[in-house]
């Protein structure tokens, strides 16, 4: 956690990186908490988190794409 004193970081490793993008794009992370996680600026990270996004596109119009979600969400788990 970083405290109101201590300088900003950011993540250990790339691949740190990769798996908290990956987390706030499936929607399991708030994106401030993430920021704060990494020790990253919350500007900066949704910048990161946007160009993560523009490279994977979803298309609506794929029934695949709605027929592999098989996790339950809240409040049905």
């Amino acid at each position: 956690m970083v405290r109101e004193n201590e300088p900003l970081y950011g993540p250990a490793s790339p691949k740190e990186l990769g798996k908290a993008l990956e987390r706030l794009y499936t929607g399991q992370m708030n994106v401030a908490k993430q920021a704060k996680s990494l020790r990253i600026p919350l500007e900066r990270l949704k910048q990161l988190f946007n160009a993560y996004v523009a490279e994977r596109p979803i298309d609506i119009n794929d029934e695949d794409v709605y027929a592999s979600d098989t996790q339950l969400a809240w409040p049905y788990v």
